[in-house]
């Protein structure tokens, strides 16, 4: 479809080289912001970057997608540094004027600090690098004085400094007839800075775990498309309609990577690795909602092992149509379900995070259990001190049904998040004294870190 637009694009220009009034209004330009530099190691987190460089005009976006390159254009390895997400706000040419159309307000990354107004999220990706593809006739609407703000996290995996640039690439058409297509992001965890959850895992083979959403759109209208994304462990994220005897409107299905691929072999592994790529789906006939008709969206993963800090997003773009009035309208005969032809995996891989240290020279290395003297608690538990780079006790042994409580001093966010073992769990990120609790009923070794500082902050509790 989008070559077909490419091809007509290019007839037009050439036919107004030759004095025929036909003009081209698709056009496609790169944008770079930066540099950024990472630490070695680190995870670094921007939480809001804004006057992004952008369109200059008024019009639509069709089309839009993100990498991290080099000062030349050439991308960034993930062997250097991985995108874990990246997502574009667009907050409009003056305050208020563009407000997210799922979320009031917005829990930081602190998770304590609120905004209370929220501009609107209309793109976003992760490790698979998913892309705004709109079908034709159809866009965002963007107007050349709005300000575009964007948020990202990324991990470097060397030892040393890195620096980036963060480029977008954006396909813009002025044409006035096109159709606007609004952003609804739907999350299970919607509305927080961090929205992520546990998978405890413990279920039997094939066993899932299922989160759930729901959304009501404001009017009649049109899904015309949407993606989405998921983490290690994802199996799909499904949008239902309850009212229609849940009948599933559209998917959006992980691909994992074949064993040699980069995922799956970068060093050291900070977290559990993701699909290379996430399924989307377009219609221009579009699947029919009437207004606060129940849209359910489910985030579906394996529950046999555990899974922590996933997500389950779902971005779609809503063309508002009056003439849809009533619910369980017809469903498009047109759905199409993007995929590239990259090869990979249906299923997920068994991934087990190893914790990480530091050697003498400061490089990254994989350890049975961080260094210090393994300290023994009864039946009351444990409490541990968690302070900037460090666990007061980093190998606990507790007995089955202890609880330990984990409290965090000093002005810095850290939080405890399980590597490997027999349930999972994370606590928010945290800081100034505040505490999170976990009861650990399960016996076996629990490997944990900070997700913020997952090489310098390690634990190991060993539950007997």
């Amino acid at each position: 479809m989008r070559s077909v637009r490419v091809l007509l694009a290019s007839l037009a220009l050439l036919l107004a080289g030759t004095g025929s009034p036909a003009q081209a209004t698709e056009r496609t330009e790169t944008f770079r912001t930066g540099p950024v530099t990472v630490a070695g190691y680190q995870v670094l987190q921007e939480q809001a970057k804004g006057g992004l460089p952008k369109p200059s005009q008024d019009g639509f976006i069709t089309h839009m997608k993100v990498d991290v390159v080099d000062r030349d254009g050439t991308p960034v390895p993930i062997r250097r540094l991985m995108l874990h997400h990246i997502v574009f706000v667009n907050a409009g040419s003056k305050p208020g004027e563009k407000r997210d159309r799922t979320c009031n307000s917005l829990t930081a990354l602190d998770s304590k600090t609120v905004f209370g107004s929220v501009p609107e999220r209309f793109y976003a990706a992760g490790e698979e690098r998913a892309e705004l593809e709109l079908p034709e006739g159809y866009g965002y609407r963007s107007k050349g004085a709005d300000n575009w703000i964007m948020s990202y996290m990324l991990m470097n995996h060397r030892a040393k400094v890195d620096t980036a640039y963060i480029q977008y690439t954006v396909t813009f058409d002025d044409l006035p007839s096109l159709t606007p297509a609004d952003p609804y992001w739907l999350d299970v965890r919607n509305c927080r800075s961090d929205p992520v959850y546990d998978v405890a895992g413990g279920g039997a083979p094939g066993s899932l775990d299922t989160q759930r959403d729901t959304w009501r759109p404001p009017v009649g209208g049109r899904i015309v498309a949407g993606g989405g994304h998921v983490h290690g462990g994802g199996k799909e994220l499904r949008l239902s309609q309850p009212g229609c005897g849940d009948r599933t409107l559209a998917s959006s299905k992980p691909k994992w990577g074949l064993p040699s691929h980069p995922f799956y072999n970068v060093r050291p592994v900070l977290h559990e690795p993701g699909p290379i790529e996430m399924s989307s789906y377009t219609t221009r006939k579009g699947i029919p909602v009437a207004a606060g008709e129940e849209i359910r969206l489910s985030s579906i993963y394996d529950a046999e092992r555990p899974h922590t800090r996933v997500m389950g997003i779902n971005v779609i773009y809503f063309a508002p149509d009056p003439s849809v009035t009533a619910p369980c309208g017809p469903l498009p005969g047109d759905l199409r379900e993007l995929e590239s032809d990259a090869p990979g995996r249906t299923a997920a891989p068994r991934v087990t995070v190893p914790l990480t240290g530091l050697d003498g020279r400061g490089r990254a290395r994989t350890i049975d259990r961080p260094p210090g003297v393994a300290v023994r608690k009864g039946a009351r538990g444990a409490s541990v001190a968690v302070r900037d780079l460090s666990f007061s006790q980093a190998n606990l042994s507790v007995p089955r049904g202890a609880t330990v409580r984990w409290r965090f001093m000093g002005p810095s966010l850290h939080d405890v998040t399980l590597a490997s073992g027999p349930r999972g769990f994370s606590s928010s990120h945290l800081d100034g004294g505040r505490a999170y609790r976990s009861k650990l009923t399960t016996p076996g070794t629990y490997r944990l870190f900070c997700s913020l500082h997952p090489v310098a902050m390690t634990q190991r509790i060993v539950v007997r």
